[in-house]
């Protein structure tokens, strides 16, 4: 595969550069930068890289067709009013817990799928099985899906919405689901892909998700240095897209003909030239769809 990896926005993530969202109308590239508190809008046509700063974890960000954002903050999912900066908090979860949000997107029903983390002291140690995968409503309502979750994180479908794939990343496995986007329900749970023990030191552990038109997923490896894009029929490997840093994080299709995959990555405790950099890869022989937004 003849791609062609470019550093998009170098250095800019000081913690987890995480979340990224494609959004269409505008042209700009969404990101985290998760432990630092900052929300990031990278606009293509002016080059401008706007901010948000709040002294909270914050851990992912979507476009609310109604307006505004909503992002995950803590342990909150909150309406974002970009100009003025105000939160208005929509739903908390994990109460009495050191739990916090990790990824999140919305499915093409218009709900927001979001799960959180156990409590981590230092990488990679977080508190076992104490988080849950959720999802916020279009009415606002919050429903819980899976539990004894540690981190929370990929998220993918097929274009025909039959298919759901998540990743928690601890047990170092990528699930699939059958799934009924009208109700959300998630059911035969698989193990697409499960690493071994002795893949640690080279491949990390999987991170952020997505898919392409011919219904084929990617996923990100933190300390793994790469993307892979699996057979999501067979879980077997197609093809590595490799990065000049380790902590691949999670990455997103677009561009004006969404052919274009940004990636993000972090900058903990690594001093390599490239750490925390957005990457953007091309010549990737396929492309993906328009991510879709909360209709809440």
């Amino acid at each position: 595969m003849p791609y062609k990896v470019e550093t998009f926005i170098k250095n800019v993530a000081t913690t987890v550069g995480e979340g990224p969202h494609w959004d269409p109308e505008t042209q700009t590239l969404l990101y985290v930068d998760l432990q630092a508190g900052n929300l990031h809008r990278y606009n293509t046509l002016t080059k401008i890289d706007e901010m948000r700063h709040y002294d909270v974890p914050t851990t992912l960000i979507v476009p609310r067709k109604s307006g505004g954002y909503v992002i995950g903050d803590g342990l909150n999912l909150s309406h974002l009013d970009w100009e003025s900066g105000v939160r208005t908090v929509l739903a908390s979860v994990d109460q009495g817990t050191r739990n916090r949000f990790n990824d999140g997107k919305c499915d093409a029903s218009g709900r927001l799928w979001a799960g959180t983390m156990g409590y981590m002291e230092k990488p990679v140690f977080p508190e076992m099985e104490v988080a849950s995968l959720y999802t916020l409503e279009k009415d606002l309502k919050v429903n819980r899906h899976l539990e004894k979750i540690t981190i929370s994180n990929g998220l993918a479908w097929t274009h025909n919405n039959t298919k759901m794939f998540y990743v928690d990343t601890m047990p170092r496995e990528i699930w699939s689901f059958d799934f009924d986007l009208e109700t959300g329900n998630m059911t035969n749970k698989q193990v697409l892909v499960k690493y071994p023990k002795d893949t640690i030191k080279t491949l990390g552990y999987p991170d952020g998700m997505t898919s392409d038109v011919d219904d084929k997923i990617w996923c990100a490896f933190y300390d793994g240095s790469c993307i892979i894009r699996y057979d999501p029929e067979t879980g077997q490997e197609i093809s590595r897209i490799n990065f000049p840093t380790s902590q691949i994080t999670s990455c997103c299709w677009g561009g004006k003909n969404f052919d274009e995959l940004y990636v993000t990555s972090g900058h903990v405790n690594i001093t390599d030239d490239q750490a925390g950099s957005v990457f953007r890869v091309t010549d990737l022989g396929t492309k993906g769809r328009p991510a879709d937004v909360f209709l809440g």
